[in-house]
């Protein structure tokens, strides 16, 4: 609609400003896609935002260019280019300011998160709403540990690659971060989603295989790897809208309680994940990973929950227990 309306006011065929528009759209929508939001684009996601906001300008740029070219093939009317090439440079910095309003528009919405902005655009949870969710506490061991030994600039790095590293493993198996708190975050899926289809567990194989993969790196920078632990419960919840200046989508009741209460169970039995019974016994035939460990008594309350250690797909159990203090020792 923007192109359309450009390319009237300057006079320019308007079927070759909304061609262009498509192929420019089409270009960038797959390369924020397939690439800014792949293993690959980590590096574009995690560098100053106005040095990525430059690089993708470029990006756009390119991609208007060939535009060009391709709209000329698409109409067969090469000998309009020159005329194109002469418009190039005088139509550039419309095309660079919808660009920058557009990358920016695209950033703002991954640091909302797209699900959270469409529910507070359309009211989802305008009214508090009940629904059933899995819940998914995640927390680095022995953080007190780790801020004596690196001070707390460096906690803050180690803390900020660690949560970098462990979002996109938990999106991507249909997860959405709910809050990232402190050195660690609470994740959430739906009922149907987590447990029905077994993408918790996934998504917790994919977390550990993604620090994993990060050893190295974390050696380098910081001389230790992060220990961590997860503690998973679902249940139902109250879903409904909090703040007036500040909006978020807030979630209420006793299930996320116990949820935290897994977490501290799995530093209690010092095991990487413990899973409440009412998720373990949900879970598909195939989760054979998850044994009954004992049970729990979560405070404030009388509810007695059974709790069962899911054991991660790919890491020794030995090399992994949770407890900072080795990987600090490995590294001296």
């Amino acid at each position: 609609m923007l192109a359309a309306l450009t390319t009237l006011a300057r006079g320019r065929p308007v079927l070759n400003g909304v061609l262009n528009a498509i192929i420019v759209g089409t270009g960038v929508g797959l390369f924020e896609q397939f690439y800014v939001q792949s293993a690959r684009g980590r590096w574009l996601r995690s560098i100053h935002p106005i040095a990525s906001i430059l690089i993708y300008l470029l990006v756009v740029i390119a991609i208007f260019f060939a535009a060009i070219h391709l709209v000329r093939l698409v109409l067969w009317d090469f000998a309009e280019l020159p005329t194109a090439y002469r418009q190039f440079l005088p139509v550039l910095p419309i095309v660079i300011a919808y660009s920058i309003i557009g990358i920016v528009v695209m950033r703002a919405v991954h640091f909302i998160g797209v699900e959270t902005l469409f529910h507070l655009i359309v009211g989802t949870y305008h009214r508090p709403v009940v629904e059933k969710k899995v819940l998914m506490f995640l927390d680095i061991n022995d953080s007190t540990a780790l801020a004596s030994r690196l001070g707390p600039v460096e906690t803050k790095s180690l803390v900020g690659k660690f949560l970098f590293d462990i979002s996109a493993p938990i999106t991507n198996n249909g997860g959405e971060i709910y809050l990232y708190k402190g050195d660690g975050l609470i994740a959430l899926w739906s009922w149907g989603e987590g447990v029905s289809r077994g993408r918790i567990l996934r998504a917790i194989d994919a977390v550990f295989a993604a620090v994993e993969r990060e050893r190295a790196a974390y050696l380098e920078e910081f001389g230790l790897v992060p220990a961590f632990r997860i503690g998973v419960h679902g249940g139902e919840v109250v879903v409904s809208e909090q703040g007036d200046i500040k909006r978020s989508i807030g979630i209420y009741g006793n299930t996320i309680n116990i949820a935290a209460r897994m977490e501290d169970a799995a530093k209690a039995h010092a095991i990487l994940c413990a899973v409440s019974g009412d998720v373990a016994e949900a879970l598909p035939a195939a989760a054979a990973r998850l044994r009954p460990i004992g049970r729990e008594t979560v405070r404030g309350t009388s509810i007695d929950i059974p709790i069962y250690e899911y054991r991660v797909a790919g890491v020794a159990a030995a090399a992994t227990r949770p407890e900072i203090a080795s990987s600090l020792r490995a590294s001296q």
